[in-house]
């Protein structure tokens, strides 16, 4: 009982405290911003990424940036759910409000939903980069090497967008894949898109839920952020977004968090994400 009188203001005053609040001084937040999320498997975009793919709704609905995607390097198909999971990725993204066609999920044969496997950075950039070309993105959000949980694959998004950014900056493209490696080659480093990606915290600090976000949310916190950083904070509205989203992963559900449901829905990534520019 005593810690239950400890808790229950603290979640009461980081519910109160103020509306969606985000420090985009790192990420590019112009009318002509296109960015993309890039993620692993269809869930993350939810359980991983959702202040940041609220509050981007947001600016793209208030015409503050022009547009926002997400691409899924695989369909999840690790215990053979692929087709399901495409649907609720679909579903999921409904819910956060995303454009109808701006979602999309790759299908690689090697690029499956493998926790034991480092996707080959080479493969990703070279499906990547289709999107970075037609679409103009001008910012890239991933995970960061340790990808939150380890998943390999979660690291492996990072690696790619990385390979995808020296390509353009170099020849790009492997030996025996000259197309690729002219397209890249025709692309100038000033068009390359800028990378940021999601900090991994220590797992003690992983499940305080909005407790998570109190830190930043205080006035004392209320400072400009270096240019190569940002921050997004989710609102209690944003929160009950992302648990909505959720609902829309029932195989996931099922399979993740049977016997840590509570677990998950005090997951701090729901609440708080803190980015970091990747520079290459």
């Amino acid at each position: 009982m005593k810690i239950a009188h400890c808790i229950i203001p603290l979640l009461l005053l980081a519910f109160s405290l103020r509306p969606r609040t985000l420090s985009l001084s790192g990420i590019s937040a112009e009318k002509h911003s296109r960015i993309l999320l890039l993620t692993a498997h269809p869930d993350d975009e939810t359980f991983f990424f959702s202040p940041t793919l609220t509050a981007l709704i947001h600016m793209q609905n208030a015409g503050q940036i022009s547009d926002v995607f997400a691409v899924c390097l695989s369909t999840g198909n690790a215990r053979g759910l692929g087709k399901t999971r495409i649907r609720e990725f679909e579903m999921a993204l409904e819910v956060f409000g995303m454009r109808e066609r701006n979602g999309f999920i790759l299908d690689h044969p090697h690029l499956q939903d493998n926790k034991t496997a480092f996707w080959d950075p080479t493969i990703i950039a070279r499906e990547l980069y289709p999107f970075i070309r037609t679409y103009g993105i001008t910012t890239i959000l991933t995970f960061d090497a340790q990808g939150i949980t380890g998943h390999l694959n979660h690291g492996s998004a990072l690696a790619g967008a990385e390979q995808l950014l020296r390509d353009l900056d170099n020849s790009g493209g492997s030996e025996d894949d000259s197309e690729s490696r002219h397209n890249m080659t025709t692309s100038s480093r000033s068009q390359a898109p800028r990378l940021f990606a999601l900090h991994s915290r220590r797992h003690a600090t992983k499940h305080l839920g909005p407790i998570a976000a109190l830190p930043h949310s205080l006035p004392l916190r209320q400072r400009r952020k270096p240019e190569t950083e940002a921050l997004f904070v989710a609102s209690a509205g944003d929160y009950i977004t992302a648990i909505r989203a959720m609902m829309k992963h029932p195989s996931q559900l099922n399979l993740r968090w049977t016997g840590e449901f509570w677990k998950g829905l005090f997951s701090r990534y729901l609440w708080v994400n803190e980015w970091f520019e990747v520079v290459i």
